[in-house]
């Protein structure tokens, strides 16, 4: 007797967030944006110091954003670790991802779908 099992195509497998250890001295809340080396992920977890917790790597997020800039559908964003503040200044900052809403000048919250580049 043969048993079937569904099959998966490896599309379908897509890791959404990692686990990551907080190697910091101050508490990750969820909701922080996180340096993964050359890009970011988002905590979806809040992770104390020494601990470990998930760090999205995928999906859409509001962040916190300058208020100086227009930013446009499209538009490559990264993240002003020092001002806690998405951006479209790449000089500095890390890479975070592609804004998907309109933000006008003077807004202060950016949606941005991290886990996708276009430079």
């Amino acid at each position: 007797d043969l048993h079937s099992f569904p099959t998966r195509r490896s599309s379908d497998l897509v890791l959404k967030a990692i686990d990551y250890k907080n190697e910091g001295a101050e508490k990750i809340n969820v909701g922080d944006v996180v340096k993964l080396g050359g890009f970011c992920g988002v905590a979806e977890t809040d992770i104390e110091p020494g601990q470990f917790g998930a760090v999205a790597i995928t999906k859409v997020w509001e962040v916190d954003s300058v208020s100086s800039a227009a930013f446009a559908v499209g538009d490559p964003l990264y993240w002003d670790f020092a001002a806690k503040k998405a951006t479209k200044t790449d000089a500095s900052n890390t890479p975070l991802g592609l804004c998907v809403a309109p933000k006008s000048s003077g807004g202060t919250k950016a949606r941005v779908k991290i886990g996708l580049w276009v430079k």
